[in-house]
C-alpha cells in the first residue's frame, strides 16, 4: 500500500512539473499563447498555495497568520512563472503599530493578489463575497486560513451587521488586521480609481482604527487581457503613513473616504508617471 502510495504521488508530481515545463517553454511562442500559458501558470500557483494551504492549516484551524506563513511562498511563486517584480516602497508602516487597522489597496487585476503577498502584514485577514467560499480548493484554504465571507445580497440584514459587529470586536479586540479593496471591484480602467465603497471606512469608524492605504501603480504595460498582453516587469507598491480614525463620529466617514481616495489618487498619478 505505502509503495502504491508513493508512486502515485511521485506520478502526480512528475505531471505537475512536466506541465508547468511546457507551459513555460509555450509562453515564448507568440503573445496569445504567451498570455494563455501565463495566466495557467499563475492559476496553477493559486492551485497549488491552496492546495498548501489545505495540508497546512488543519494544524492550524482559522489562525490569523497563516497567510502570513504563506504569502511569502506565493509572491515568489508567482514572480518566478510571471517574470514580475513587485517593488515596495513604506514598508515600514506595515508594523509600525501593534493595533488592529483596515489595509486598504486599489484593486487591478489578479495581480493585485501577488502584490498584497509582497508586503502581507501578521494577523491580516480579507473580506470576500460568500460565494466565493464555495470556489473549491480557494474557499475551503480561505476559510481554514481564518478569512471572513460576508453575504453582501443580504445588505443591512441583522445576520451581516451581527458578523460585521463580530470582526469589529476582533480588531479591537485581537488587533486583527483586514484588507478590503475600497473599488469594491476590479477596476479595468487605466489611470482613474473607481468611488470608494463606504464599508471598510465605516468599520475603522466604528472600531476607532487606522486606514492604511496601499497603492499599487498601473498594471496595463504588463498585463492588459484584453489586448492578450502578460509581459515581465516591474509593479510598484506604495504603502502611505497610516489615517487615525481616533476621535471620529459617523458623521465624519464621508470626509474620510473623499480624503484618503483623493491622497491614494495623488500617489496612483505619481507612480504612473515615473514609470
Amino acid at each position: 500500500t505505502n509503495y502504491f502510495i508513493q508512486s502515485n504521488l511521485r506520478m502526480w508530481l512528475i505531471v505537475l512539473l512536466s506541465t508547468f515545463l511546457l507551459l513555460y517553454l509555450l509562453s515564448f511562442v507568440s503573445n496569445v499563447i504567451n498570455f494563455l500559458c501565463k495566466s495557467a501558470l499563475y492559476g496553477l500557483v493559486f492551485f497549488i498555495l491552496a492546495v498548501m494551504h489545505l495540508l497546512y492549516c488543519p494544524f492550524f484551524p482559522k489562525n490569523r497568520d497563516n497567510t502570513y506563513t504563506l504569502a511569502p511562498i506565493f509572491y515568489w511563486l508567482s514572480s518566478f512563472v510571471t517574470g514580475i517584480t513587485v517593488v515596495a516602497e513604506g514598508q515600514e508602516h506595515i508594523e509600525a503599530t501593534d493595533d488592529g487597522y483596515i489595509l486598504c489597496p486599489n484593486h487591478q487585476s489578479s495581480l493585485d493578489t501577488m502584490c498584497i503577498a509582497r508586503i502581507w502584514p501578521h494577523r491580516c485577514i480579507i473580506l470576500m463575497k460568500r460565494s466565493l467560499l464555495y470556489v473549491p480548493f480557494f474557499g475551503w484554504a480561505a476559510y481554514l486560513s481564518g478569512h471572513e465571507f460576508i453575504n453582501r445580497s443580504s445588505g443591512g440584514s441583522s445576520e451581516v451587521r451581527d458578523h460585521m459587529n463580530e470582526i469589529n470586536d476582533r480588531i479591537k479586540g485581537e488587533r486583527l488586521r483586514v484588507c478590503i479593496f475600497p473599488e469594491g471591484t476590479r477596476n479595468r480602467t487605466e489611470g482613474k480609481m473607481l468611488p470608494f465603497k463606504k464599508g471598510g471606512f465605516h468599520m475603522a469608524q466604528q472600531c476607532q482604527a487606522s486606514i492604511l492605504p496601499v497603492v499599487i501603480s498601473s498594471v496595463k504595460p504588463i498585463y492588459d487581457s484584453s489586448k492578450w498582453i502578460f509581459n515581465r516587469g516591474v509593479i510598484k507598491v506604495r504603502i502611505l503613513p497610516p489615517i487615525s480614525t481616533v476621535g471620529m463620529d459617523k458623521d465624519g466617514v464621508n470626509s474620510l473616504v473623499e480624503s484618503v481616495q483623493t491622497r491614494m489618487q495623488e500617489e496612483l498619478d505619481n507612480l504612473n508617471k515615473a514609470a
